[in-house]
């Protein structure tokens, strides 16, 4: 998949996340209560608990890298975390400082990219990484950035989409059938038509990604009934999908530790193969 960082930026910078769902002006208080609800809507509050632990980072430095319009971050300094922001678009910056100028809130955030991170070897604690590495254009790269500016033993917390999900492997290929459109095509725009890349991974393959890493953990979340019924799936109440959440969700999170000393790692990218 050749893209270049210059197309992720463009598309990012016009499109911050979940900008076109939202009916407020950009960058409002209406606008940040606005997408927290939607975020908290597919990632509620005790289940962001479980996968971040906020309260764990007390005093910790954390790295958020594509810190979109700071929501996860906000979150770590409510539990007085020392957070980073980085994010590839000076949009998303932004709205990282308005959010915690209204939240009175203290945060560092700078446009960077992910394959390039500006800071010191074995710096942060914790390195949180949310729906974004499947974007970036070289997410090995990006990968041995972040093992880099984690402390050893610091804790690696990352969401990418999921291979193994009914969207992909049951709604995209039934949608193509219909619109003519390729799988690939249909996951790019996920995130808006545009978008230059999209890709997901199974628990297999982001493992490989991870190897680096010790004490690797997965969890599935975010499953709603119009990823396994086109027509009728938003007529399907959440409790009904709840069983089948960690089997078909969307969203594959990993979470995982730095070795205290560094191993060899074999440059596998698992996405090299057609997705």
């Amino acid at each position: 998949m050749n893209v270049n960082r210059e197309q992720v930026r463009s598309f990012w910078n016009a499109n911050p996340v979940a900008a076109a769902q939202n009916p407020h002006p950009l960058g409002s208080r209406e606008y940040f209560a606005f997408f927290d609800r939607l975020r908290e809507s597919i990632e509620c509050p005790r289940f962001a608990e479980r996968i971040h632990e906020f309260s764990l980072f007390q005093g910790k430095k954390v790295l958020d890298v594509g810190s979109g319009n700071g929501y996860v971050l906000s979150r770590y300094a409510q539990h007085g975390a020392d957070v980073y922001g980085v994010d590839v678009t000076a949009a998303a910056v932004n709205l990282c400082r308005k959010r915690f100028a209204y939240m009175e809130l203290t945060g560092s955030f700078q446009e960077a990219d992910a394959e390039s991170l500006p800071f010191a070897d074995d710096f942060f604690d914790c390195v949180c990484s949310m729906g974004v590495l499947h974007h970036v254009p070289d997410t090995v790269r990006a990968v041995a950035e972040i093992h880099r500016v984690l402390k050893p033993y610091g804790r690696l917390i990352l969401m990418m989409y999921h291979r193994d999900s009914a969207l992909y492997r049951l709604k995209y290929p039934l949608l193509g059938l219909w619109t003519g459109k390729s799988v690939r095509q249909l996951l790019n725009e996920y995130d808006g038509a545009g978008n230059p890349k999209g890709a997901v991974y199974s628990k297999r393959e982001l493992a490989g990604l991870l190897s680096r890493f010790q004490n690797l953990e997965f969890q599935v979340g975010f499953l709603e009934g119009h990823m396994l019924l086109p027509k009728l799936g938003r007529f399907v109440p959440r409790t009904i999908m709840r069983p089948l959440v960690g089997r078909w969700g969307f969203n594959l999170y990993a979470n995982a530790r730095k070795r205290a000393f560094a191993v060899s790692c074999r440059r596998l990218d698992p996405l090299r193969r057609s997705a």
